[in-house]
C-alpha cells in the first residue's frame, strides 16, 4: 500500500511484519504438522466457514485429520513469505536465503498434497482435494463430509 499511495516500500514495516510472520510459520511447521510429512491438522482457519466438528480438539475416532484447507494455506503463506523476502532482498541480500527457504517449503508442500491416493489428497477420479482421516491403527480414508468441501456429488461418490 505504501508503494502504492506514496511511490515508496515502507521496508521498516516490512522487516517487523516477515520476522513475526516467520515466528507463526514456525509455529504451524512444529506444532501443526505432526508426522513432518507437510499435511496439517487442526486449527480453524475459516477457509470454508463450515465445521461439524472442533478441528483443533482431539477426535472422537482417535487419530488426527490432516486437513487440505490447512495444507493449501501454509503453501499459500509460503508464497506470501516468498514475496515479502524477494521485496525485501532487493535493499538486503540476506533475505535471499529465507526466500530459497520459503520456495523449498513450498515444493515439499505442493508434493505432498499432490501425491495420489491415502498419502496424499488429491483425488484423480474426482479431481479434488480431500482431507485423510488417519487412524490410529494406521489406516487412512479420505474424509467423506460434503459440508467441508461444498461439494456433494463428490462426497456422495466417495460414501
Amino acid at each position: 500500500m505504501e508503494q502504492a499511495l506514496r511511490g515508496k516500500t515502507d521496508l521498516e514495516f516490512l522487516e517487523g511484519m516477515f520476522g513475526s510472520l516467520t515466528a507463526n510459520f514456525g509455529r504451524w511447521i512444529n506444532r501443526k504438522d505432526r508426522f513432518g510429512r507437510n499435511l496439517f491438522e487442526g486449527g480453524f482457519l475459516g477457509l470454508d466457514n463450515i465445521g461439524v466438528f472442533d478441528r483443533s480438539a482431539p477426535l472422537p475416532t482417535g487419530g488426527h485429520l490432516e486437513q487440505a484447507d490447512g495444507t493449501g494455506w501454509m503453501a499459500l503463506f509460503c508464497q506470501n513469505m516468498i514475496e515479502i523476502a524477494f521485496k525485501l532482498a532487493a535493499h538486503e541480500r540476506n533475505y535471499e536465503g529465507l526466500a530459497t527457504n520459503y520456495v523449498i517449503e513450498f515444493l515439499l508442500i505442493a508434493h505432498a498434497m499432490n501425491r495420489i491416493g491415502p498419502d496424499g489428497m488429491w483425488d484423480e477420479e474426482d479431481g479434488f482435494y480431500y482431507d485423510v482421516l488417519r487412524l490410529p491403527d494406521g489406516t487412512a480414508t479420505f474424509s467423506r463430509s460434503a459440508l467441508w468441501w461444498g461439494c456433494c456429488r463428490c462426497a456422495r461418490r466417495r460414501s
